[in-house]
C-alpha cells in the first residue's frame, strides 16, 4: 500500500513539472505594486485657520488667577507636505497676551497693580513631520493623523494697554514702544479627516520668546506662552484632481518585461502580413514604426535594465543604416491621469529615451528627433498598457 502512495505522489510531481513546462505563460502573473503618484512643486498645498486661547506664561502672571492670564488668539496658515510623513508650513498669528506686576506690588496695592493687556503679532516658519506615516505605512482613508511641529519666526509686541500702564508706572514701569523678537515654538497638531479635502484640528504650541515681549526686562533670558487652538485645514487640488496623496497601482517588473514582449511579437505578426522593413538602406520606408517599443510603468518614465536592451536594439539599427534618422515619440495611456499631465509625462519617456541613445551608446544628436503625443493618440488601441512606451519613427 505505502509503494503505490509513493508511485502516486511521483506521478503528481511529474504531471505538475510537465504541465509547467508546456505552458511557460502561465508563471508570469500580474503583481500588482503600488506607489504614490509623481508629484510636483505645486501640489498638496493646504490652508488652515484656527481659534483658541493664549496663555501667558512670562513672570509674575503664575501668581495670579490662571484662567485671567489667557486671551482669545487667531492664527492662519499656509502649507505644503512634500512627503505623507513631512511638509512645512508658515503661519501667521493674532495672539493677545496678558502680563502682570510684581507679584508683591500686586498683594500690597491690588488697585493699582495687576495684569494689563498687550498684543503679539507672531510669525513662523514650522518643520511639519506626520507621526502617524512615520510609523504606519501611508493610508488614502485613515481618519486620525498626528503631527509634531517645530519652527522658528519673529514675535511683535504692540497695543499695550495705555491705562494699565500709566497707572502702574511709578514701581513698575513698562516699555509701550512696538519691538521685533526672535520666538521659536514646538508643538503637536491631532488631525481628523472630515472629507478629502476638510480636516478639524486640535493644536497646543508651546512658544519661547525674548524677555522684553512683554514689555519688562527680567533676570530672565526668555518669556514663553501656550497657544490651544481648534481649527480647521483645506488641502487644495492636486495635478490629478485629488486633494490628498493617492497611490497609483502597476504591475511588476517581470509582467512589464512580458507586456513589452507581447506588443514587438504582435508588430511583428503585423508586419510579415503586411509589408516588413527590410534590413537593407535602400529598401527602408520613411514614416514607417521599428519593430522595437520601449514599455513604461505607469506614471513613470525611467528606464528599466530590460527595456535598455530595447533601446541597444534601436541604437545598432542605427549604426547598420548610417544614412537614416528617427524620430522618438512618447506616448501615455488614456486611461491615466488627464490629457495635460499624460502630454508632459509622453514627453518625459521620450526624452528619457533619447538622452540614453545619445549618452549612453553614441547615437549623433542630429540624427534624432523628440516627439510626444500623451494621450490624444493611442498607437495600440488592442491594449490600454502597451500605450505607456515610446516608439521609433523612421524619418528622412
Amino acid at each position: 500500500m505505502l509503494k503505490k502512495l509513493y508511485i502516486a505522489m511521483f506521478g503528481l510531481m511529474a504531471a505538475t513539472t510537465v504541465s509547467a513546462q508546456s505552458n511557460p505563460q502561465e508563471e508570469i502573473k500580474a503583481e500588482e505594486i503600488e506607489y504614490l503618484h509623481r508629484y510636483n512643486f505645486w501640489d498638496n498645498w493646504y490652508v488652515q485657520g484656527g481659534i483658541g486661547i493664549s496663555h501667558s506664561m512670562s513672570e509674575n502672571t503664575r501668581f495670579g488667577n490662571f484662567f485671567e492670564a489667557q486671551r482669545p488668539s487667531f492664527t492662519v496658515g499656509i502649507g505644503k507636505w512634500f512627503w505623507p510623513s513631512f511638509g512645512l508650513r508658515m503661519t501667521a498669528g493674532y495672539k493677545p497676551q496678558k502680563g502682570r506686576a510684581e507679584w508683591s506690588l500686586c498683594d500690597r496695592f491690588p488697585d493699582i497693580y495687576g495684569f494689563y493687556k498687550f498684543t503679539v503679532l507672531a510669525a513662523y516658519l514650522d518643520g511639519m513631520v506626520n507621526f502617524t506615516n512615520v510609523f504606519y505605512r501611508y493610508s488614502e482613508t485613515r481618519r486620525f493623523n498626528l503631527i509634531g511641529f517645530i519652527g522658528v519666526g519673529y514675535n511683535r509686541s504692540v497695543n499695550f494697554d495705555k491705562k494699565a500702564v500709566e497707572r502702574m508706572k511709578e514701581e513698575y514701569p513698562i516699555d509701550t514702544k512696538s519691538h521685533n523678537y526672535l520666538a521659536a515654538h514646538v508643538g503637536l497638531n491631532a488631525s481628523y479627516m472630515l472629507s478629502e479635502p476638510w480636516d478639524i484640528n486640535f493644536e497646543v504650541s508651546f512658544n519661547g520668546t525674548d524677555d522684553a515681549y512683554n514689555g519688562v526686562r527680567y533676570d530672565r533670558v526668555y518669556d514663553t506662552y501656550v497657544d490651544v487652538l481648534v481649527g480647521f485645514t483645506y488641502h487644495f487640488k492636486d495635478q490629478f484632481d485629488h486633494h490628498r496623496f493617492k497611490y497609483t497601482h502597476a504591475t511588476d517588473s517581470p509582467y512589464l518585461e512580458h507586456l513589452n514582449d507581447d506588443i514587438n511579437k504582435e508588430r511583428e505578426r503585423l508586419a510579415k502580413a503586411e509589408a516588413p522593413i527590410t534590413k537593407t538602406v535602400e529598401d527602408v520606408n520613411f514614416h514607417e514604426q521599428l519593430n522595437t517599443t520601449v514599455s513604461f510603468y505607469i506614471d513613470r518614465h525611467y528606464i528599466t535594465d530590460a527595456q535598455k536592451k530595447n533601446v541597444e536594439s534601436v541604437c545598432r539599427w542605427m549604426e547598420n543604416h548610417p544614412d537614416m534618422k528617427l524620430i522618438v515619440t512618447g506616448y501615455a495611456d488614456v486611461q491615466t491621469a488627464y490629457p495635460a499631465y499624460n502630454m508632459a509625462l509622453s514627453k518625459r519617456r521620450a526624452q528619457a529615451v533619447y538622452d540614453m541613445m545619445v549618452n549612453e551608446f553614441g547615437v549623433d544628436p542630429s540624427r534624432l528627433r523628440i516627439d510626444f503625443k500623451g494621450d490624444v493618440e493611442q498607437p495600440y488601441g488592442l491594449v490600454n498598457e502597451w500605450n505607456r512606451a515610446v516608439i521609433f519613427i523612421i524619418d528622412k
